[in-house]
């Protein structure tokens, strides 16, 4: 470490730390999590675009945005900021990118948190596709433009709610005693000058009113357009719609409700394993670099659901790992086909009389 905060103390109990707990092990996982879930998220921008069949146009558009925030948020968590997070205390220093431009640590959170926030708007964005293919439910956004303004305000929100705890300025130094009062032994990159502290603990007013404003309206979007859409399809009969059509869109949403439930225990795990730490005020620097870890595979969990549970993109998966042989048993039997409909040709009478005539 090159500049220290003033508060640095020598300490002999950070002899105690492994290899878990330090940087380096912290910002290689990273990277090699990185490597794996771009490749992943490219591959999977190149399916949604060249591979969905037809009868998942309408879905086509909805995927692509949700994969597009998804790969925003893991390039943030493994690239773009790579947070070390401090927990039980709401500090951290950034590994990645924007720690190395200089960009402000607290608007690395401020943009993670709003990552945070557009992931869960995806889930609204996916059940909300879902409600509107179902014929029998009135009650549903038809217009293109209507739907592109309700979104762009839940986006919009998504960005606004947190301004204001951001916007305040803080007494660093200040905020650093009450986190040495739970983490007296801290590592030693609790030091580095880039280290910020969000929080001092116990705040309820700003930070908690915008989180918990933040939450309700993700979470009740998402239960109405479910509910609303498991409603109309198991108990709403129409006989103008098949029951081969109810059992498609049944399927779908349960694709999706899949492709949701998931990558959101990556999301979910860490979360509840900081606030098991806040509430019991334990710190193990070594648990909390693998919590943030598993937090990173988010990329990767959620570009293989989307990969594995939507059959056309498994179809595509399928061909490239056995494309060679496919390719060669298609051509065989092209050429079986066209040499057959040939032969059926040549002995057709009507072929064979203009045969003869051009002989002549």
């Amino acid at each position: 470490m090159n500049a220290t905060w003033p508060d640095y103390v020598e300490s002999s109990c950070r002899q105690n730390y492994s290899f878990f707990s330090t940087t380096d092990y912290l910002r290689n996982a990273y990277h090699c999590t990185a490597l794996v879930s771009v490749t992943l998220s490219l591959f999977t921008f190149y399916a949604i675009l060249r591979v969905t069949p037809p009868r998942m146009k309408n879905m086509k558009i909805p995927l692509l945005i949700t994969h597009a925030i998804s790969t925003n948020l893991d390039l943030m968590l493994t690239v773009y900021s790579a947070p070390m997070a401090f927990f039980p205390s709401a500090s951290g220093i950034p590994l990645g990118i924007l720690g190395s431009l200089g960009v402000p640590v607290k608007w690395q959170a401020f943009w993670g948190q709003v990552s945070v926030h557009c992931m869960g708007l995806c889930f609204v964005i996916l059940y909300e596709n879902r409600q509107s293919q179902i014929p029998t439910i009135k009650f549903k956004i038809k217009s293109m433009r209507v739907r592109q303004v309700y979104f762009g305000l839940n986006f919009l929100l998504a960005f606004t709610v947190y301004l204001p705890f951001y916007l305040e300025d803080t007494d660093q130094m200040e905020l650093r005693k009450f986190v040495l009062k739970r983490i007296p032994c801290p590592i030693i990159e609790f030091y580095d000058l880039k280290t910020y502290v969000l929080l001092k603990g116990g705040e309820v007013i700003v930070p908690f009113i915008s989180v918990s404003v933040s939450m309700a309206l993700v979470i009740f979007q998402t239960l109405f357009f479910l509910i609303h859409t498991l409603f109309h399809l198991l108990f709403i009969r129409n006989t103008n719609i098949s029951d081969t059509a109810k059992s498609l869109q049944r399927k779908l949403l349960a694709y999706v409700s899949v492709q949701i439930s998931i990558p959101l225990i990556a999301l979910s795990g860490p979360i509840l394993y900081s606030l098991y730490a806040d509430q019991n005020n334990y710190y193990n620097q070594a648990y909390n670099n693998n919590a943030m870890l598993l937090m990173a595979t988010h990329g990767i969990l959620s570009t293989t659901c989307t990969l594995l549970i939507y059959q056309p993109y498994r179809d595509l998966i399928k061909k490239i790992i056995v494309g060679k042989k496919e390719d060669e048993d298609q051509r065989i039997s092209m050429a079986t086909a066209s040499y057959l409909g040939e032969r059926r040709r040549s002995t057709h009478p009507k072929a064979v009389m203009a045969a003869v005539e051009t002989s002549y």
